[in-house]
């Protein structure tokens, strides 16, 4: 619960900065910028700023339920043994390992400018305490190296 507070808040702040961007941006964009009827306080009248925080609230409050996402991979043997391959298929892909406390290998990606725009909330864990895999994080990037592992326990069986 703490999780999704925390990934609600950033994300809020991520879209008033977005959205006053953009406000910024449309505003010195404007033929009327120097007019004295052009004001971004102007636009800002009425019960537009109300809309704008119910939308940023709402979109806030639900981006946690679709932006993350938990997955099971089935493999049919225990990781212990496959588990450094596991760990060098993430380095290629440009994630580094951070912790592998309690059968769980957290990962992070190396660039930096990829995880301040994804806020920081960027690690990818991947629970290896039974033949089922449970692996959460970004939702793009758990489809993306679920299919990777997949693959990987498919040419591990056929090679055992």
């Amino acid at each position: 619960m703490i999780r999704y507070i925390k990934r609600t808040v950033k994300f809020a702040i991520y879209l008033i900065v977005l959205l006053l961007l953009i406000l910024m941006f449309i505003y010195f964009m404007s033929k009327d910028v120097m007019s004295e009827n052009a004001s971004l306080f102007r636009f800002l009248e009425d019960e537009r700023p109300l809309q704008m925080v119910i939308l940023v609230a709402a979109v806030a409050v639900i981006y946690p339920f679709i932006g993350f996402a938990k997955v099971k991979i089935y493999l049919n043997k225990p990781v212990n043994e496959d588990k450094n391959e596991i760990i060098e298929l993430f380095a290629l892909r440009k994630y580094v390992l951070v912790s592998d406390e309690n059968k769980i290998l957290t990962f992070r990606p190396k660039n930096k400018f990829n995880r301040l725009t994804r806020m920081y909330e960027d690690l990818l864990e991947l629970d290896y305490s039974d033949t089922v895999l449970k692996f959460e994080g970004l939702r793009k990037d758990v489809y993306r190296y679920k299919r990777m592992l997949e693959e990987f326990a498919r040419k591990s069986r056929t090679e055992d």
